[in-house]
């Protein structure tokens, strides 16, 4: 089982950051384009325009930019501009008279003190590569010579800016709690340093290979914009007077800086992201929060179109994502993302803004957050999640993320979910604030939504027998996921047609998971068709492309379900390709598949494969078109319309130990065109470890 520490999912910093490596570097390659010209402002705080210049040219750059637009979302913003509430004063109050409360309080106060004791290293901006702090250079630098400086810098201030956010953020709550002057020194310091951050991001983090160069005007905002703003912004508005006024000018200053940068860079359409049009992706996304929450900060009304902007940037990603609240990058990108945007929405809705409400993402994502639960503590593992299974520390107690999103739906059902699911919470800002909601909603009840769910803008389907918490000490429920995939995803990975079966602890059916981008054979062993249950012959490449299949759901209830696919878009040689899939509580599985090429294969060409849960080798017999294949709590009896031959394999796994797990090969015995093959396979739902 993967281990993953609480700030790699709370927070990520250098690991997810390395993550978005090869997002960005695909992009850069297949849409480089002339480098743009643009104003872009110095370094220096001496060279950096006045308020009303910096406020014009903002305004300029957010009219060129919302001009193209597709679609507004509404019309312009005319009312004022300014924050929501602060909700620490109430739950502290609310504090008053509950242990359990304020031991919530008090862990998130030993945290804090604990961070307060790291060096000032980690939020000084290093100037070198030898002043980066050990803890904050990206692995990755070391694999380059060239563009290494560069590289480094950039990635330091995205690392930088994830501890402001997180460690920065936690400690200027426990000051406003306790007003301990130590930790109010170390919180200024913090931000004082941070001041110096000119811009939040520095050019280069595009600079993954050190044959890339970096276009004029530098490759643009990023995430240390995003994270720096959100740090910054949040400190001042908990701390407020605490912080000095020279200070707070400062930071204000640079804030304005910031926002100028982001409007220049999507009129000038700088950074890969906006240059190609990807309002899904986590890299337009989180910017474009940055520069609503900047602008409620500032309350100047003056900066209305560039918080047009950020709401119209967050409108698209909205439109993008899934009306049936499904994150077309996966459960790890929506555990860094939709945290921040529900977070951002609630702020819009306080400033009396309502264009987003519209958007039926917002309703149902704490749905899709929940279904992405099976058995013993495993999520669903879609596109290229790297969080295949739930942290220690995350079995009882909601990913930041995860609380945001049921913390801010309207229905009733979504904290009573969350709290079936995952009871705890944890020592984090968001944490406490779902712990006060927990306690102020009352008791336990049962688990609100139904066992199945179908995700149409994901071409995916989850069912379970019954619901268990992921924390469950002997879990026996069976699950089973089924995708197709569909249009206008990222982070996908060649899965097309792709069932994976839990009973238990145990996987039955299942698939390679994700490894580290740069782990040996990433593409070929794990990404590619061959690391996953599907039919196998020419697989659209890379496997990062999306490759939309249709899904048709025939049947699906509590009982069982019934769905078919065409998977033909998924072959560059099939000419059809269908997979019917059918299933009942009792642990019967049937799937049905069929694929012609319209010219003959090879013999002994591999047609399909099926990774199965079992470290051991499996048991095979048969011959001709009748095999059988048993294992350790399931039989699987395969029956072709023409000779096959059946074998197996070791195969890596990045999701369980031991690491490694069988797969099933079906290959056509003499040459021909296509196959017919039903497979049926039956869970033995008492072995469950």
């Amino acid at each position: 089982m993967q281990v993953w520490s609480r700030d790699l999912v709370v927070r990520p910093l250098a690991v997810v950051v390395a993550l978005l490596s090869a997002a960005v570097a695909h992009a850069q390659a297949a849409h480089h384009v002339a480098a743009f010209q643009g104003s872009v402002l110095a370094h220096t705080p001496a060279q950096q325009p006045e308020v009303p210049e910096l406020t014009r040219r903002s305004v300029v750059a957010a009219n060129r930019a919302l001009a193209a637009v597709p679609s507004r979302v509404g019309a312009a913003w005319s009312g004022s501009l300014k924050t929501a509430p602060n909700p620490w004063p109430a739950l502290f109050e609310q504090s008053r008279g509950s242990m359990a409360l304020v031991d919530r309080l008090l862990a998130l106060e030993a945290s804090a003190k604990r961070s307060a004791n790291d060096p000032l290293t980690r939020v000084r901006r290093p100037m070198s590569y030898a002043q980066i702090d050990p803890t904050q250079l990206d692995r990755d630098a070391l694999k380059l010579q060239r563009n290494r400086d560069a590289y480094a810098l950039a990635r330091a201030d995205v690392n930088q800016a994830a501890y402001l956010r997180q460690y920065g953020v936690e400690l200027a709550v426990v000051v406003a709690w306790r007003d301990d002057p130590v930790l109010l020194a170390r919180a200024v310091a913090m931000l004082d340093a941070f001041a110096d951050h000119r811009p939040l991001q520095r050019s280069g983090y595009t600079l993954t290979a050190d044959d890339l160069t970096m276009p004029a005007g530098g490759d643009g905002v990023w995430l240390a914009t995003a994270w720096g703003i959100s740090g910054i912004v949040e400190m001042l508005d908990v701390l407020g007077d605490r912080v000095p006024a020279p200070i707070r000018e400062k930071l204000n200053l640079l804030l304005r800086e910031e926002v100028l940068r982001m409007c220049e860079d999507w009129a000038d359409r700088r950074p890969w992201f906006v240059r190609v049009h990807t309002p899904v992706s986590n890299q337009w996304l989180e910017p474009s929060l940055a520069l609503v929450q900047a602008c409620l900060h500032l309350k100047d009304p003056q900066l209305a179109p560039c918080y047009d902007l950020g709401v119209e940037n967050i409108a698209q990603t909205l439109a993008a994502l899934g009306s049936d609240g499904a994150f077309l990058e996966g459960f790890s990108y929506a555990n860094q993302s939709a945290g921040p945007l529900f977070d951002a929405v609630r702020a819009v809705r306080a400033n009396g803004d309502s264009r987003l409400d519209r958007f039926a993402y917002l309703d149902h994502a704490w749905e899709w957050f929940a279904h992405m639960n099976l058995g013993a503590g495993v999520l669903v593992h879609t596109y290229d999640s790297r969080m295949m299974v739930r942290p220690d520390w995350a079995r009882s107690a909601p990913t930041p993320s995860e609380a945001s999103v049921y913390l801010s739906s309207s229905t009733p059902t979504a904290l009573q979910t969350a709290r079936f699911l995952l009871p705890d919470a944890d020592a984090s800002i968001t944490g406490v604030r779902y712990a006060f909601a927990l306690d102020a909603s009352g008791g336990a009840g049962p688990m609100p939504l139904p066992t199945f769910a179908s995700f149409p803008s994901q071409g995916q389907v989850v069912w379970r027998t019954a619901w268990e918490a992921p924390a469950t000490a002997a879990p026996k429920e069976m699950s089973i996921v089924i995708r197709a995939g569909a249009a206008g995803e990222n982070h996908v990975q060649r899965d097309n047609g792709q069932v994976t079966v839990m009973n238990g602890r145990r996987f039955v059916l299942m698939e390679s998971g994700t490894p580290d981008y740069g782990a040996t054979g990433y593409e070929d062993r794990y990404a590619g068709a061959a690391g996953h249950s599907v039919m196998q012959v020419s697989p659209v490449q890379p496997a990062s492309l999306p490759t939309p299949c249709t899904m048709t759901v025939r049947s699906l209830d509590a009982s069982g379900g019934a769905l078919g696919m065409d998977l033909s878009s998924a072959s560059r040689l099939a000419r059809s390709s269908t997979r019917d899939v059918s299933w009942n509580a009792a642990g019967r599985i049937v799937i049905e598949d069929a694929v012609t090429f319209g010219a003959a294969i090879d013999a002994g060409t591999e047609v399909y494969r099926f990774h199965v849960g079992s470290d051991d080798a499996v048991s095979i017999s048969g011959s001709g078109r009748s095999w059988n294949v048993h294992w350790r709590g399931a039989t699987m009896a395969l029956r072709a319309d023409r000779a096959v031959k059946i074998a197996q394999q070791s195969w890596p796994d990045a999701i369980r130990a031991p690491f490694r797990h069988r797969v099933i090969t079906i290959s056509v015995a003499a040459q021909g065109d296509g196959l017919k093959l039903d497979t049926t396979v039956q869970v033995d739902r008492a072995v469950v470890d």
